[in-house]
């Protein structure tokens, strides 16, 4: 390089600057999440108290069912993600019987990666939420080897849309994908949360929530049938009734969406999910 072809002054005092300023643009975005999240009050157990009503309506429209077959590759009761060299990719397993309990079995090449759970209902505002703020840096210690994902879809959230069952009809669309096409689950789960209707609304029609699992790439007669039969609705209710009532998931306060554990230890407050899994990584 020549003494022409080197930066002036001038240029290297302006790129120091731009650098700053996006430092700063970068500081100033976490700091709004974060406000965010505090100021409307989205503590996990915040949450966990409207859910517990939630709870005893899903409890009431089951018709009390318990019995129900699972979906492949969700033996532990969610879908599990592992990941490297910039690529995540589902674990495939066998199914649960209608007679049945998920077995918290170990997710595939997980040796020293840290295990993050999530559990999800499709039709939760702070889930959304939350997953609009937090699920690229998670997803990223998981293609990065960091970590491994597990997402249990639950249904607690039917009472928010006008009798329509919207948060189960969801939930059983996500268990048609983990069955079906579990390489799209996380393509079809951002499609529901960007296109997730309003509460106090009837949430969206069978042909919309059909559309959106289209658009995540899940396709083929099967899905099609899954979601117009409502195949796993049994197991909706049964897996739904099973993690609420865990006080292992549920908390002192009674269980909330979205539920976050770290290694195996529920993470009390949204904001302190990714710089607990940034600690316990190094």
């Amino acid at each position: 390089m020549t003494n022409n072809d080197r930066p002036t002054k001038n240029e290297r005092r302006q790129h120091a600057r731009e650098v700053a300023r996006q430092r700063a643009d970068a500081e100033k975005r976490r700091k709004r999440r974060n406000k965010w999240f505090l100021q409307g009050g989205i503590g996990l157990g915040i949450v966990a108290v409207a859910a517990i009503i939630a709870i005893v309506v899903v409890n009431v429209n089951s018709g009390g069912t318990t019995s129900a077959a699972g979906p492949k590759n969700m033996v532990t009761g969610g879908i599990q993600f592992t990941g490297g060299d910039g690529k995540i990719t589902p674990v495939t397993t066998g199914a649960v019987s209608a007679d049945g309990t998920p077995s918290p079995v170990a997710t595939a090449d997980s040796d020293g990666k840290v295990k993050v759970v999530e559990y999800v209902d499709w039709a939760c505002p702070v889930c959304k939420q939350f997953e609009g703020a937090y699920a690229d840096q998670i997803t990223d210690f998981v293609k990065n080897g960091q970590a491994t994902l597990e997402i249990h879809p639950v249904s607690i959230l039917d009472r928010s849309y006008l009798g329509s069952r919207y948060a189960s009809r969801a939930a059983n669309a996500a268990m048609c994908v983990a069955n079906y096409a579990p390489d799209k689950f996380l393509d079809v789960q951002t499609q529901f949360f960007e296109k997730q209707p309003e509460e106090g609304t009837k949430g969206l029609t069978n042909a919309e929530i059909a559309d959106l699992v289209k658009a995540g790439g899940a396709t083929g007669s099967d899905v099609s049938e899954c979601l117009s039969n409502e195949t796993y609705k049994g197991w909706v209710t049964k897996i739904t009734n099973q993690v609420t009532s865990d006080p292992a998931v549920a908390g002192p306060q009674g269980f909330g969406t979205p539920t976050i554990l770290v290694n195996g230890q529920r993470v009390s407050t949204l904001t302190d999910v990714v710089p607990t899994i940034e600690a316990a990584a190094e």
